[in-house]
């Protein structure tokens, strides 16, 4: 399973039946397409939305795939995340600006307790994270996740989190998920990494996946 993956719909180069064939290619059963939000210059408004789900319908039906049909929010200055009127299956929200420690700690934690969303999206990606990380704040995310039962994803593409965050996890029952961060048909299901790390760090973890996806098949 591959929960983030972006398609032409914003800024990825790949059509959502492309991304569909690929996924079902590499052994696929459950992907999502996580097009960025209505923050973004290619970003996805409700019109957009509408579209891409019909496209998203015809690729479940052609490929015998489940497609969730979601969306990747930046978190802003305020920690909040905005939406275009739709009603997705997974929501995202990821750091998309570079900040320095204080205020990246302070936009996630008040995005979590604040905002409605599915996944944390790739905590400490190094483009975005200026100056390192502190494991007392991490722990306190981590808290945060496991009390609101929102997700820690595992980014592929970013390699987020590092190791050095994802060794606090264990022992925790957190969810998680999976996510090539796929901007191009080549990196579709791209998740070794992501699999690699539940598996050394999220021992008593439960795939997001899991609880989701009886109420979305």
């Amino acid at each position: 399973m591959d929960l983030h993956i972006h398609s032409v719909y914003s800024d990825g180069t790949a059509t959502i039946d492309e991304i569909a064939r690929k996924a079902r290619e590499r052994g696929m059963k459950i992907i999502a397409v996580v097009d960025h939000s209505v923050e973004h210059p290619r970003g996805l408004n409700e019109s957009k939305a509408r579209r891409r789900r019909v496209e998203i319908e015809q690729a479940e039906q052609k490929y015998g795939i489940r497609i969730l049909d979601g969306v990747e929010c930046g978190i802003l200055e305020d920690g909040k995340i905005i939406l275009p009127k739709h009603d997705f299956d997974l929501i995202i929200a990821s750091l998309h600006t570079p900040v320095r420690r204080d205020e990246l700690y302070r936009r996630i934690k008040k995005c979590i307790l604040e905002q409605d969303f599915h996944v944390l999206g790739h905590l400490h990606a190094g483009m975005f994270s200026l100056d390192g990380r502190s494991e007392e704040e991490d722990m306190e995310i981590l808290d945060l996740l496991e009390e609101s039962r929102k997700a820690l994803e595992i980014n592929s593409n970013h390699m987020a989190p590092p190791e050095s965050t994802l060794e606090l996890c264990r022992g925790r029952r957190i969810l998680y998920s999976f996510g090539s961060d796929a901007h191009t048909l080549a990196r579709v299901g791209e998740i070794s990494y992501s699999k690699k790390m539940a598996k050394l760090y999220l021992d008593r973890g439960r795939n997001i996946i899991h609880e989701m996806y009886n109420a979305h098949r």
